[in-house]
């Protein structure tokens, strides 16, 4: 047996412990105890009363000042970690003076801030003025299926007369949107895009020969019925060259919406497959995807 071997408490002698701790190492606090508990209770107490009397040397005046040095040092680098300094603020007798190019700078990174968000503003804006116009063209649609629907599967067509030179001399046929309107099949306006901002209507619309309407009806595909508006439809009316890939003022970069044949929406470039939708290519297919208004 070692020198403090005879010092090792018991299981129940821990549990007095862990008592005695609750109650403050106050044996009168422990409450009514029964003798074998009250023995434990006061031999555990002379144990730990022997940790009072045991020698322990002063602690050196060194040891003193080399732990309070530690602990200044401790909290001065704390205070430097939470201390905010500054060169372009210098302090004077009368207030603060402000080092002029280090103001630029701080208005520079506001302003590129400033710009961002602004950016990020005309992009939301952008995005819903778009998603508005497809719903106006789904409403259109509707309108579109109603009719047909009521009308043997015609859709209402009036004469472009305005396009006749573009279809070697033979009177085209261009959706007619105001029928839709008069006949209460959509409202005015589901007929305009938010994002055209003109007084007409902010669509073109699937325009062919009437003979070739006719046989699309009866097959019962168009591929296309209407888009955001052709961007180049009048400088192909006085007869000049067009970039036929110019995208629909409109909505800008986001692309032209697209109304197809089954009632869905779709956005992307102006030409489905190799057909370019804002002109007539010439081009020997069962349609040639004509947009107008």
């Amino acid at each position: 047996m070692t020198e403090f071997e005879h010092l090792g408490l018991s299981e129940e002698d821990a549990l007095m412990v862990d008592r005695l701790s609750d109650a403050g190492f106050d044996l009168e606090a422990l409450g009514e105890l029964t003798d074998e508990e009250q023995q434990r209770a006061t031999s555990v107490l002379q144990t730990l009363g022997l940790l009072n009397a045991y020698p322990v040397e002063d602690a050196s005046d060194t040891l003193i000042d080399a732990t309070l040095a530690r602990i200044n040092q401790y909290d001065t680098k704390q205070a430097e970690r939470m201390s905010i300094t500054t060169n372009d603020i210098e302090p004077l007798t009368g207030g603060f003076r402000i080092r002029i190019p280090d103001f630029v700078s701080v208005a520079a990174v506001l302003l590129i801030v400033a710009s961002v968000f602004i950016m990020v503003g005309r992009n939301a804006r952008a995005r819903s003025i778009s998603n508005q116009c497809a719903q106006n063209m789904a409403m259109v649609g509707q309108g579109l299926f109603n009719f047909a629907q009521d009308h043997n599967g015609a859709m209402p067509t009036e004469e472009a007369d305005n396009l006749a030179s573009m279809f070697s001399g033979f009177m085209p046929h261009r959706t007619d949107e105001d029928a839709l309107v008069n006949l209460g099949y959509c409202d005015q306006n589901h007929l305009n895009c938010p994002g055209h901002g003109g007084e007409e209507s902010g669509f073109s619309y699937q325009t062919q020969s009437k003979e070739l309407w006719d046989n699309l009806q009866k097959r019962g595909r168009v591929i296309i019925l209407l888009s955001d508006r052709n961007p180049i439809l009048n400088k192909l009316i006085e007869g000049e060259q067009c970039d036929p890939l110019t995208p629909s003022q409109n909505h800008g970069s986001l692309g032209q919406n697209q109304l197809q044949d089954d009632g869905s929406t779709r956005q992307g470039p102006p030409i489905i497959g190799e057909d370019r939708i804002w002109i007539l290519d010439g081009q020997n297919r069962s349609i040639d995807i004509f947009l107008t208004h």
